[in-house]
């Protein structure tokens, strides 16, 4: 009989984590997600500054566009936060989708977990590339991609190589994903077209082939999968009724979409290409499972990079695992985030 409910959940990750470490791991998941604030580069410098001063920000170490309270607390605490803790800055409402018509009226920053910025910063975009988001919503890792490609950018249009899709499969996701990248990006980047350099689209990239769609727009020097998973944060701060429904049955069902996710993304990366895979599970067959599975199949073709020294500070305290490292609050400020980094081979 499989493991369910919430002492099926309790027993699985005492297991996992050790008696002794399991009561922090869990004090821990229940504090407020510890969100970092993403500055809009899009902005005027005088606007960006003048937000910095207000809200009492410095500059992250090791995260670029990314700012932190001087005094170590989350830079929000009334945020609506979505499964991986992102949430909206300064307490401004969502646009209604339009694109915004003028920079100043841009979303200044955006929240979200630091977890979720040091993924997007780890996979390491440069200028010019091609990234795929394969599963963009609710939209803060795609607003970092986009910040680390094209902030560069001049007013005038400048340097327009390089190119970010966002998918979501979900169409109510997509349409949170619209409204949170046309409130921080000029809208001449959401251009149709060639003028345009982040795109949208709406697909399941996890049926077994890949859609046209991507096909067309492929290949991506970079690919993130930031694969729907069981969410254990979202469940324990949802509460005891989030946590009766947890089976270690749908655990196994999350692990199968998953692995189908990164089977896409081996298709759609380029020879010498990067893949991250990222979830915000605690569950090892949704982590080093599924990538360990992975590599049984496309072995030949793709490896596991370690992750350079440069990054060391960036991952400061988190638990390094068989094929990857896994971010979590007992030990550093945020997450849970498992990140694995898996490079074709040229």
């Amino acid at each position: 009989m499989s493991l369910r409910g919430e002492s099926g959940w309790q027993a699985t990750h005492a297991k996992a984590f050790g008696k002794e470490r399991w009561p922090q791991l869990l004090r821990a998941l229940r504090q407020p997600v510890q969100h970092v604030a993403l500055l809009n580069p899009f902005l005027p410098t005088p606007q960006r500054e003048e937000l910095v001063q207000l809200q009492k920000l410095q500059p992250h170490e090791g995260i670029p566009f990314v700012f932190v309270r001087a005094d170590g607390s989350s830079c929000s605490n009334d945020a609506e936060a979505d499964q991986d803790g992102d949430g909206l800055l300064a307490g401004k409402e969502l646009a209604s989708g339009e694109a915004s018509a003028a920079p100043s009226e841009l979303l200044p920053c955006y929240f979200l977990d630091g977890a979720s910025a040091v993924a997007a910063t780890l996979l390491d975009p440069a200028p010019g590339a091609s990234v795929l988001d394969l599963c963009a919503a609710p939209g803060g890792k795609s607003l970092m991609l986009a910040s680390l490609l094209f902030a560069g950018r001049s007013a005038a249009g400048g340097d327009s190589s390089g190119k970010l899709i966002c998918n979501e499969m979900s169409r109510p996701r997509l349409a949170r994903l619209q409204k949170v990248v046309s409130s921080f990006m000029p809208p001449e980047m959401l251009a149709a077209g060639a003028s345009g350099c982040v795109s949208l689209v709406n697909v399941d990239a996890a049926t077994g082939s890949i859609p046209v769609p991507l096909q067309r727009l492929a290949p991506f020097d970079r690919v993130l999968v930031d694969a729907p998973c069981t969410s254990d944060r979202h469940l324990v701060q949802q509460g005891q009724s989030a946590l009766a429904h947890w089976a270690a049955g749908a655990v196994k069902a999350n692990a199968e979409r998953q692995l189908e996710l990164l089977r896409a993304a081996a298709v759609l990366v380029k020879p010498g290409g990067l893949v991250l895979y990222v979830t915000c599970a605690l569950a090892e067959a949704e982590n080093d499972g599924v990538v360990s599975k992975f590599l049984k199949k496309f072995g030949q073709d793709f490896e596991v990079e370690e992750f350079a020294e440069q990054t060391s500070q960036l991952l400061q305290g988190a638990d390094v695992t068989r094929c990857g490292v896994l971010i979590l609050p007992d030990r550093t400020p945020y997450g849970p985030m498992y990140i694995a980094r898996l490079r074709r081979r040229s």
